[in-house]
């Protein structure tokens, strides 16, 4: 099988695919051009080192393809669903990512928890002059313990998110519709283990229970997260979309935090990206942060082992 790899691979992951009988070639091309380079050269897998340019249309030029291997730390759910509807097999690191992702969706719980996006503001102006007034101003804040976490899609990220959130002594219940339980002992990096058993509710049943919602789909759906949900979620204290742009109406958002229903959102991925509207970032309830959800020291490292294993078992 002919390998085409739209920049340089790491030394070590060209020589185990050249080894495993691929035929790999190194090619920096234009994206306009990818579509007659992979036909006259009957390449089988396209392997992107970045996707940020890859849309509908590309993908429409590609069904020639057989794999497309999405080999960075940014992956759109949008492009994946579009492009398994046309017969691509997508593979990408989703395990390699799930930690990370994880793990940033605490730092915006504990975040938006504690009041820290306003006290980040505010301290650095007036933390010489009012340090008592925003002591006060900032002592409000809650606890995640004994709280229940409802996660809409139990795909690798979620059932990171639920291992996390159990050993933080938090309730987790979730939705999906492609999982109906989760069985199973986990074993942490640190050695220790223990036992996971969670069944899936309605999505209904998430949004009335829940004091926090994350999203954690495998698929792209546009607004899954919008004034109707906010209706039915009545315990909701904040929102989590570390997933995909436009997963959360964000005009709905904003009038759910000014009417002070909800507490607080921690939003890595916006409607309206790579331009967040301003009346988001300037939200002073929202923790922020720039689509870094999968992105670490750590889990660029991972990648491309899992991508290797993953494209040898197609071979096989």
């Amino acid at each position: 099988m002919k390998i085409l790899a739209n920049g340089q691979l790491v030394d070590e992951v060209k020589e185990i695919l050249e080894s495993s009988g691929f035929e790999v070639k190194e090619v920096q091309v234009a994206y306009e051009q990818l579509s007659s380079y992979t036909k006259k050269n009957n390449v089988d897998i396209l392997w992107l080192i970045h996707t940020g340019l890859l849309d509908r249309d590309l993908l429409n030029d590609l069904t020639h393809v057989k794999v497309l291997v999405l080999a960075n730390e940014s992956v759109e759910l949008e492009v994946i669903d579009y492009a398994l509807s046309l017969g691509i097999l997508v593979v990408w690191a989703e395990e390699a990512l799930s930690n990370a992702t994880a793990e940033l969706v605490f730092a915006h719980l504990f975040n938006g928890c504690r009041l820290l996006p306003e006290a980040n503001r505010n301290m650095p102006l007036e933390g010489d002059t009012s340090f008592k007034f925003l002591h006060e101003s900032y002592s409000n804040g809650i606890e995640l313990s004994g709280k229940t976490l409802g996660i809409l899609g139990m795909s690798r990220s979620g059932l990171k998110v639920a291992q996390k959130a159990l050993g933080l002594g938090m309730d987790v219940i979730y939705y999906d519709e492609n999982r109906s339980s989760v069985s199973e002992v986990v074993v942490l990096p640190n050695g220790i283990s223990f036992p996971i058993e969670l069944k899936s509710i309605s999505f209904e049943e998430v949004l009335e229970y829940a004091h926090f919602i994350t999203i954690h789909t495998t698929f792209y759906e546009k607004y899954l997260i919008n004034a109707n949900s906010f209706e039915v979620a009545n315990n909701l204290i904040g929102v989590i979309n570390c997933a995909y742009p436009e997963a959360i109406n964000e005009v709905d958002l904003v009038e759910e935090i000014n009417k002070e229903t909800i507490l607080f959102a921690g939003l890595d991925r916006f409607e309206e990206e790579p331009n967040p509207a301003i009346q988001v970032l300037m939200q002073p309830a929202f923790s922020l942060s720039p689509n870094i959800n999968s992105a670490t020291q750590e889990s660029k490292k991972s990648i491309d082992a899992e991508l290797i294993e993953k494209i040898l078992k197609i071979k096989k």
